[in-house]
């Protein structure tokens, strides 16, 4: 117990010291102490989260705060016994060798009933605690601390890279952007979430920052724009897919002022990938995302029956069509976006989500009500988070029965849809003007 206190304060004074010592890993318009003061509530809440889920939610085996990590155990035990088998599992060179069933039975959530992506997410959370535990010496809140510490770095990049666009003042309303109850639990904890959030900070600050004249601050670019790619891909691939038409009509339209036009060449634009999308298993049959997108409704929906998820909803069922897709599309958006709904609340946890999209929808209004529309610095990037967090928005909403986990899985995007509307805010809102005097240090970097 001694040595398990020694060593997490030993973690949470390092982590404290590079985030005040190096400000690359600070928030550019914010003193230094805004950043760690995210940091140890986020710490906190991670604490809160293994307390909830160890003492209230008792099943350890199977909720994602516990099971990865006990994988992980038994992994990193492999290197103890064979460094040289640890190491081919971690590069995941012969995996189908026979020789490696023996540590695969012990690892329960190794291998997965359902999986049509390149890479099995949860192999990915196993490999990085197994690592993680040289250095964490198998301290479960290290492993927290350093969850914390990677999902930071992506809220970090992330905001630094678009709050550039905002009028300075505006930059305030990111504080309790990232305060919200569920982003700040479900990207604090050990789980997916967090590597998610760092893969996002990374592409995302990689993507506005190409095309500069300077042929290395490109390549820099180029570097992050591959290295978010590759995380997101081992951790959640349909990101990636989401990311993909707003990226690309970014891209194309990075130099386009006109609103109007911008808004049009936007929507051709995802009208023609998703043509395309639609009509891909034509050429490659194995990517049949119609297909892949009913699998995947129905093993959520068997899997919620399983396990008699307490806050299950109706969802419209999905046929190989692209029509029922594109149908269900905006029943997707609306149920992430608003539920669950105050009457819905069945425990604390749904009813702290209802009060939560209560507070999200005023402040979606407020941004509007205190838009300059006339005055948007930048339309392009407005449309691309919009664009890629409604995409995702609709694929969760129309794959995810259950309230909880939609609420979990819209976590790590929903700062993104946010940050749009601060976009468009004026130069002073309330009283924004003073809270940024006094967090502020004049935007230094």
């Amino acid at each position: 117990m001694a040595k398990d206190i020694l060593l997490t304060l030993f973690y949470l004074v390092l982590f404290n010291f590079l985030i005040v010592r190096f400000g690359r890993l600070q928030f550019r318009n914010f003193k230094p102490f805004v950043t760690t003061v995210l940091f140890n509530l986020k710490f906190l809440t991670g604490i809160f989260i293994w307390v909830i889920y160890t003492f209230y939610y008792k099943d350890v085996q199977n909720n994602d705060v516990h099971k990865f990590y006990s994988d992980a155990v038994v992994l990193r035990n492999v290197a103890s016994e064979s460094p040289k088998d640890f190491i081919q599992i971690i590069a995941g060179v012969g995996g189908k060798d026979s020789r490696f069933d023996k540590y695969y039975s012990e690892m329960k959530n190794w291998k997965r009933n359902f999986d049509e992506a390149p890479f099995n997410e949860n192999q990915t959370i196993i490999k990085l605690n197994a690592l993680l535990m040289f250095v964490s010496l198998r301290v479960y809140f290290v492993h927290i601390l350093f969850m914390c510490f990677l999902s930071l770095i992506g809220w970090v990049l992330l905001t630094n890279a678009i709050m550039k666009f905002a009028v300075p003042v505006s930059t305030v309303f990111v504080l309790p952007v990232l305060l919200l109850p569920s982003v700040l639990f479900w990207t604090s904890g050990v789980m997916k979430e967090p590597v998610l959030v760092l893969g996002l900070g990374v592409f995302i600050a990689g993507l506005l920052n190409l095309g500069t004249r300077n042929s290395r601050q490109n390549m820099k670019a180029l570097s992050m724009l591959a290295t978010g790619a590759f995380i997101i891909i081992l951790i959640k691939f349909f990101v990636l897919v989401c990311l993909a038409p707003a990226v690309i009509a970014f891209l194309i339209l990075r130099h386009n002022k006109n609103a109007f036009g911008i808004i049009l060449k936007y929507v051709l634009v995802n009208m023609l990938l998703l043509v395309a999308a639609f009509n891909i298993h034509l050429f490659i049959p194995r990517m049949d995302l119609q297909q892949m997108l009913v699998n995947k409704q129905m093993h959520s929906v068997k899997e919620a029956n399983y396990f008699k998820a307490g806050s299950r909803i109706e969802i419209p069922a999905l046929d190989n069509s692209a029509a029922s897709i594109v149908e269900t599309a905006p029943v997707g958006i609306w149920n992430t976006i608003t539920r669950p709904y105050i009457w819905e609340g069945k425990n604390i946890m749904i009813m702290a989500s209802a009060a939560e999209n209560l507070l999200i929808g005023l402040f979606i209004i407020a941004c509007i009500a205190f838009s300059d529309f006339k005055n948007l610095r930048q339309w392009n990037l407005f449309l691309f988070l919009l664009n890629f967090a409604l995409a995702y928005f609709a694929l969760i909403g129309i794959c995810t029965p259950v309230l909880g986990n939609l609420v979990r899985y819209r976590a790590p995007i929903l700062p993104v849809f946010l940050f749009a509307f601060i976009l468009i805010l004026k130069n002073s809102v309330g009283g924004s003007r003073k809270i940024h005097q006094y967090i502020s240090h004049g935007g230094t970097e």
